[in-house]
């Protein structure tokens, strides 16, 4: 979004502006656009911090509460439906102020950028539900929503620079909140947390320095969609073969347990 603004600067200037619009009012909004904006970043960062307080505060199976919610009871269930609430109405407020924006470079004359999008009624709805279907998938399949995600935004026009760098910032929350559902349900089990923590970091600082360079020689952003159907494509083929082994080498008689009940006290062993 930024690199747009800075392109959509470059081919205008002042004498152009008058036929678009109000001219002061089409510099604020490139001047804003080379940003990001504090509110949104607000709505994020107050997104995540309530959910994880309310994760934290119920409790699960591989955690107690510190208030004392006993995992299953009607306050546990109450405190989900309080996520949910609060999800949804982040989900409303960031939907609102799209519409705004949206109205707001329509008023003024805003000529967009193919790769710039184009927030209607319409598209504020169909996206935010695919992206809760990434998630869901996601958690289901134990993939990052990064992988689903990034090629839907190319898939929406988005510029790869930005798509790779919202995914990145998304992966950085979501795992995180994924990481304290894990510990509080008692799903994670440590020794791996703490590998796959450290090779996540070493393989994403090195994929970023070398990508970095390739982009600064070539001036070519396709390889930045290239690099994301690579992942993608390697994830398939690992989820695939995950799933043979797993059907091959595991008991038949594997039982499930629930929520409530930790599922590492086997592990270690």
């Amino acid at each position: 979004e930024n690199s747009s603004a800075e392109d959509y600067e470059e081919n205008s200037s002042a004498e152009d502006l008058p036929a678009f619009g109000n001219p002061i009012t089409i510099e604020d909004i490139v001047e804003e656009e080379k940003h990001p904006k504090r509110r949104n970043i607000f709505l994020i960062v107050a997104m995540f911090f309530v959910v994880l307080l309310i994760n934290i505060l119920k409790g699960g199976g591989g955690f107690q509460s510190p208030i004392g919610i006993q995992c299953g009871s009607a306050a546990f269930w109450a405190a989900q439906a309080v996520l949910l609430v609060w999800i949804l109405l982040i989900s409303w407020l960031g939907r609102r102020l799209l519409l705004k924006e949206a109205a707001r470079k329509a008023e003024a004359g805003y000529i967009y950028l193919d790769e710039d999008l184009k927030w209607d009624r319409k598209s504020t709805i169909i996206y935010p539900l695919i992206s809760t279907l990434a998630g869901f998938c996601a958690g289901m399949f134990g993939i990052g929503g990064g992988i689903i995600k990034g090629p839907l935004m190319l898939a929406m026009g988005v510029h790869p620079a930005v798509a790779s760098a919202t995914s990145a910032c998304m992966i950085l929350f979501t795992s995180f909140t994924a990481t304290t559902t894990f510990s509080v349900y008692g799903l994670m089990v440590p020794d791996y947390a703490i590998v796959g923590g450290v090779l996540g970091f070493v393989a994403t600082l090195v994929g970023q320095t070398v990508m970095s360079r390739i982009l600064a020689k070539s001036k070519r952003n396709s390889y930045i969609a290239f690099s994301i159907g690579v992942v993608v494509l390697l994830s398939a083929i690992l989820m695939a073969l995950e799933s043979v082994l797993h059907l091959i080498t595991d008991d038949e008689d594997e039982e499930f347990s629930g929520i409530c009940d930790s599922h590492l006290h086997g592990h270690g062993a």
